[in-house]
């Protein structure tokens, strides 16, 4: 029976639905992030799982990847041009350290660069807020990340078996920890600016890949900071992830110097690249759900 007059007009307001138009902005991204925190979990197993589908060796690559690199730069820097670590920390050991906090940020970057194109065919058929897919993909970066510090502590097992010293020193460790913050809030950040223009073309991902190669030059991983000349330090202290993989080498290793104003500089750095790329992802979202 199709209730009339006044029965008609008590309807329960929990079955009512409530059609808005979607809010724009950061703060409105970032609510969505919380009212659907439940997808998190989801996808960040969904990016698992793109890993390394369709490849032969399959999982083997999580150890692949890092040890193939560390070991050509360890040939490169360490032996042919014979870099030395600051406070007589082996060279190999100073490597691992610097690449660690390097990689995080580095597979964040690429990963949540990739997020909305990687999951293409799911959002033509489902309404998801997309700002959860750049944030999800820092799964893998993390696991990534979690490799290489087992590398990190293994090769420090190894020198305190082949030397005698214990050379991981974790009084600093909160150094550590808001390098491994800043580093991962940073490259959310600039995914949020390069995941929808990635969508539209790969060219993206691909101009991504050599800025970043070349970021990691301007980066004090595979040298100490002390060996860049004066006049030209300041172009490598400009770049905030020096600030990350300096503070991260301090943090477990004790060496180098933390310079207070520049990690402050970093973090504002990374503040204005976070809000105004959740800007930008909130305005060029219609044109990810049209491409996707």
């Amino acid at each position: 029976m199709i209730p009339t007059g006044s029965d008609a007009m008590a309807v329960d307001p929990v079955d009512q639905w409530v059609i808005e138009p979607r809010a724009e902005g950061a703060a409105a991204r970032a609510r969505d992030v919380w009212r659907y925190r439940r997808l998190l979990r989801y996808f960040a197993l969904r990016s698992f799982q793109k890993l390394y589908m369709r490849t032969k060796l399959g999982w083997a690559w999580l150890f692949i990847r890092p040890l193939f690199p560390l070991l050509v730069n360890r040939v490169i820097f360490g032996g042919v041009l014979a870099v030395k670590a600051d406070g007589g920390i082996p060279y190999l050991l100073f490597l691992v350290a610097g690449t660690t906090s390097w990689e995080l940020f580095n597979s964040a970057v690429m990963w949540g660069t990739r997020s909305l194109e990687i999951n293409r065919g799911l959002l033509s058929r489902i309404y998801i807020p997309r700002v959860i897919l750049p944030i999800a993909a820092g799964a893998p970066a993390f696991l990534n990340f979690s490799i290489y510090v087992g590398v990190l502590l293994v090769t420090a097992i190894y020198y305190r078996w082949s030397t005698g010293i214990w050379y991981l020193h974790l009084d600093g460790i909160g150094w550590a920890l808001q390098a491994i913050a800043l580093g991962w809030l940073l490259a959310l950040g600039i995914a949020m600016w390069t995941s929808v223009p990635a969508l539209m073309a790969r060219d993206v991902r691909f101009t991504l890949n050599y800025v970043l190669g070349f970021g990691a030059l301007l980066t004090p991983i595979m040298y100490p900071l002390s060996a860049v000349p004066e006049k030209y330090r300041w172009v490598v202290a400009l770049n905030p992830m020096t600030s990350v993989v300096q503070s991260f080498k301090f943090g477990v290793l004790g060496i180098g110097v933390v310079d207070v104003g520049h990690v402050f500089t970093a973090w504002g750095f990374m503040f204005v690249v976070l809000v105004t790329g959740l800007m930008f992802f909130s305005h060029a979202e219609r044109a990810s759900a049209d491409k996707s």
